[in-house]
């Protein structure tokens, strides 16, 4: 899964689309900084490059957006509604480059100027894409290839990267996740780095900003990318930026690790008791709005689009099958509770057993 980047000023313009807060869409490369306005998921569908922004020391994201290992934490984050999505829709357009306000409050804060040099550098990202006309282009990375790319109308890649995992941050569980400790990703994610806890719980967008420009720092790396999913947050580091690549062209990888891991970890949180029915639901409702947003993006004009419809359809059917506190739910006799009872978490673990026998055909 941009225009012009503007020039650092007092008091820039609030970017149009950023008032979509909390929607999992587009992200702008790193460009952090004091109150900077938050500007891709393995072959990421097109999104905003995302640029935190700082408050009280600390990087805060202004857009919320694939899953990282599970932490069994109950969490009250509601799926997307039909309005949400069709806002989603609206900013899959190209990225817009970061606008800041810029605070000229002197402060000796490590976080600040680490914000401060970051916030640079995804300037200067936007401003070589733009010098190459490639500031409209939507992007796609393979964290798997290492390969990080942007992609002209006419379908020829117009820029590349060479990309490495940072961390990721699941949005259900508020947990991050070095590249490392990711059993999927460490084979294509940074080594590790000394006195940096592997993984840890309760990190909120902020903090997660932090990790990761702590993390692109200790790496050498020359930008900072997030990658947005319906599920998580994936930071990327960015080297060897070229306008001439040697491969023009761009085809993603089959997505059926991706898919079997992510339904496998809906198994094992129902499976486990540990989270309420609402989280539960959320969990697939989200992995349901990620496969169709990978379908029509990531992967529109291949033979998995199909495949990633059907299954995003039964997902979507399994999370209403979880009823919610309402007038209509009651009035229609369901037993609403804060867990799910035995017996449908039964039949939910069977389908999804039966969608991930499906799919590991493909394997």
């Amino acid at each position: 899964m941009t225009d012009r980047p503007a020039a650092p000023n007092k008091r820039a313009a609030k970017d149009g689309p950023a008032a979509a807060a909390k929607r999992a869409a587009a992200d702008r490369p790193a460009a952090p900084n004091k109150r900077a306005a938050a500007a891709p998921n393995k072959r990421a569908a097109p999104d905003r490059p995302a640029a935190p922004r700082i408050r009280a020391a600390r990087a805060r994201a202004d857009e919320q957006a694939r899953a990282a290992p599970p932490k069994r934490r109950a969490r009250g984050a509601r799926g997307a509604s039909d309005a949400e999505r069709e806002a989603d829709d609206a900013e899959l357009a190209p990225p817009r480059p970061p606008e800041l306000d810029w605070d000229d409050t002197p402060s000796d804060s490590v976080e600040e100027a680490r914000a401060q040099r970051w916030a640079a550098r995804g300037e200067e990202l936007f401003q070589q894409l733009a010098d190459h006309g490639a500031s409209q282009h939507e992007y796609r990375a393979d964290i798997k290839e290492g390969r990080f790319v942007w992609i002209a109308p006419s379908g020829r890649v117009s820029a590349e990267a060479r990309a490495r995992l940072l961390c990721s941050w699941s949005r259900a569980t508020s947990v991050l996740v070095m590249a490392w400790a990711d059993p999927l990703a460490s084979s294509a994610g940074i080594e590790r780095i000394d006195g940096m806890p592997a993984e840890q719980d309760s990190v909120d967008e902020e903090g997660a900003w932090q990790i990761a420009m702590a993390a692109a720092d200790a790496c050498g790396a020359a930008f900072l990318y997030r990658v947005s999913s319906p599920l998580a947050w994936y930071f990327l580091a960015l080297d060897d930026l070229t306008f001439s690549p040697k491969r023009a062209s761009f085809h993603p990888g089959a997505p059926v690790g991706l898919v079997l891991r992510a339904i496998g970890e809906v198994r094992e949180a129902i499976g486990s008791r540990a989270e309420p029915a609402d989280v539960i639901r959320d969990r697939i409702s989200a992995l349901s709005d990620s496969l169709f947003h990978q379908a029509r993006y990531a992967y529109r004009d291949t033979d998995w689009v199909a495949r990633l419809e059907r299954t995003g359809g039964c997902l979507m059917h399994l999370a209403k099958r979880i009823p919610r506190a309402s007038y209509s739910a009651i009035a229609a006799g369901q037993r609403v509770d804060e867990w799910l009872e035995r017996e449908l978490a039964v039949e939910l673990i069977h389908a999804l057993s039966l969608i991930e026998d499906e799919w590991s055909l493909f394997g």
